[in-house]
């Protein structure tokens, strides 16, 4: 499986009264790094982009994050690809310890009739590719 990296800087208004980032912009980081892969995976062949929405995010909560100027690496990988929908793991990490972990699960989405929708030949060729790699 391939991991997409994103540099995820804190800024100082995510930060709480006691140093640590708010729990809520755990959502925003781990969103800020999904855009990032998806955009790179839809850049391929014929420069296609990816028509989903966010179906669940479970976040798992190790240890806080703290303000710093330098970046946290934030690791984005498929894990599942059904036809409708794909699952992407992710990890804010500080070097090799991991201070969160997200599941979300995508569903592919038509714009038209505001359903879900079965993945495309493309969108599933590009999502398995991602996954054997």
């Amino acid at each position: 499986m391939t991991r997409h990296t994103y540099d995820c800087r804190v800024r100082f208004s995510d930060v709480d009264v006691y140093g640590h980032v708010n729990n809520v912009k755990y959502f925003e980081y781990y969103q800020e790094a999904r855009l990032a892969y998806m955009t790179s995976l839809g850049r391929e062949e014929n420069g296609g982009s990816f028509r989903v929405v966010v179906a669940r995010v479970d976040v798992d909560y190790k240890r806080p994050i703290l303000f710093r100027t330098e970046p946290y690496a934030v690791e984005t990988w498929v894990t599942r690809v059904g036809s409708s929908s794909f699952a992407l793991t992710a990890e804010i990490k500080d070097g090799d310890t991991v201070l969160s972990r997200a599941e979300t699960v995508l569903v592919g989405f038509d714009l038209d009739t505001q359903r879900s929708r079965r993945l495309s030949d493309e969108e599933r060729e590009r999502l398995l590719a991602a996954l054997e790699a």
